[in-house]
């Protein structure tokens, strides 16, 4: 539903259904600034900034209010291939038009001369997801050839009692394309907040030291994960396999916090003041970088989803619909096992955890263990035990997730595991 508000001191126009509710601030630079799962806010609002605006004046400090915008890359100062900001007084902080339906709202950029740009952005929100869906597009407006992509970047809010319960975790790919299965882009190269898991996962843990890290991931999908609440926000979008792109990343994470940095040709020291100097951390996501003729456009697509875990956990992976904390597993208790798993929902549906077994005559006879109800408010764990009434005999059998909305209609497998001889 399409509302129009104040926020924090700013006329706002919000998307939201009775799971989620967006902000956006069209004199802002048209940025969300603000994506709420039932009270609780991901999104990094800068407090000393709130109700003010841009004085967009030349030589003007970067004024960084947070939330969700879409920058171009590369970013760089070596001449007119790259972006240099922030600041970027048209793009970053320009007044954006907008038009509107009852579930959509659409965004468009002052066009911008240096860059030859003008962004529009269309967020909708249906109901029954905690998600909004973004569709970004570059317009070339100048008149000429121009090569940039899109890079929508994401401040997330860290919590201060629980700043090293909050993680950021995106696959790394294996065998990478650039030899290395993450680079160290700024700060220090011995970070303490970057791990890589058992899943091959690279894992930010904020503790606030600023760095930057990227990684050519091909699996599409970003999580920031708030330990301490059971709180998880998801970036997923489209990876084009042996596409050119910014810094040979598909995915940077950005962790603001004390330290120093080399940019701008110069050594940058970043305080020990969390005033001054505010915790969070940046999900940032890149399109192919493309060529564009004059008036020519490019569209990327992105969604930004919410979900609820088990506090104290992290993610494995994502998959259309969710994430997964604990494959589907089977786990050895003194008499028997049981069937394990964790999960958490972007929508509202019906789980159904299903027992495949062929017949003599190869016909796929199927037995529901489980049904139940799955929400983006809350998690979802699977504790079956394996049932002598299974008699599985000297075949094997799968047990099959599949999750269905309320009419019964099939969405997605999420997990399958093989168990038996």
């Amino acid at each position: 539903m399409l509302g129009y508000t104040t926020y924090k001191g700013w006329n706002a126009l919000s998307l939201s259904n009775d799971l989620v509710e967006g902000h956006v601030v069209p004199a802002l630079g048209g940025r969300l600034m603000q994506f709420t799962l039932q009270g609780f806010d991901f999104l990094f609002v800068n407090s000393t900034l709130e109700s003010l605006y841009p004085e967009r004046l030349p030589d003007k400090k970067w004024m960084n209010f947070g939330g969700e915008k879409v920058w171009p890359a590369p970013q760089g100062w070596d001449g007119g291939g790259y972006w240099p900001g922030p600041p970027d007084h048209i793009l970053d902080e320009g007044i954006y038009e907008y038009s509107t339906t009852q579930n959509s709202i659409t965004l468009v950029s002052p066009p911008d001369i240096r860059t030859g740009l003008q962004i529009k952005r269309q967020l909708t929100m249906e109901q029954d997801e905690a998600s909004i869906r973004i569709i970004a597009t570059f317009v070339n407006k100048s008149d000429r050839d121009i090569r940039w992509s899109i890079w929508p970047v994401c401040q997330v809010a860290v919590d201060g009692q629980d700043e090293n319960q909050c993680q950021v975790v995106c696959p790394m790919k294996k065998e990478a394309k650039y030899n290395s299965q993450y680079k160290i882009i700024h700060g220090l190269v011995n970070n303490p907040q970057y791990k890589c898991d058992e899943s091959d996962n690279l894992v930010i843990t904020y503790n606030y030291i600023v760095g930057k890290v990227g990684t050519d991931s091909d699996k599409g999908w970003i999580a920031y994960v708030n330990k301490g609440k059971g709180k998880v926000l998801v970036m997923s979008f489209d990876v084009e396999d042996g596409a050119d792109y910014p810094d040979n990343t598909t995915i940077q994470v950005w962790t603001q916090g004390e330290g120093a940095t080399y940019s701008r040709g110069r050594v940058n020291i970043h305080k020990s003041d969390r005033i001054a100097n505010p915790p969070y951390m940046e999900l940032e996501i890149l399109s192919p970088i493309v060529k564009l003729t004059p008036e020519e456009s490019y569209s990327f697509s992105y969604s930004i989803s919410a979900c609820t875990i088990e506090i104290g956990m992290s993610v494995s992976s994502v998959f259309k619909h969710g994430v997964t904390v604990s494959p589907v597993h089977s786990h050895p208790i003194h008499g028997g096992s049981r069937i394990k798993g964790a999960f958490g929902f972007f929508n509202k549906g019906v789980l159904q955890v299903i027992l495949e077994n062929k017949t003599e005559d190869k016909r796929n006879r199927e037995a529901v263990l489980l049904e139940t109800e799955v929400s983006p408010l809350v998690c979802t764990v699977i504790d079956i035990p394996v049932d002598t009434s299974w008699d599985m005999g000297e075949e094997e059998m799968a047990l099959s997730l599949r999750l269905n909305n309320y009419n019964g209609e099939f969405l997605e497998e999420i997990d399958k595991i093989i168990i038996g001889k």
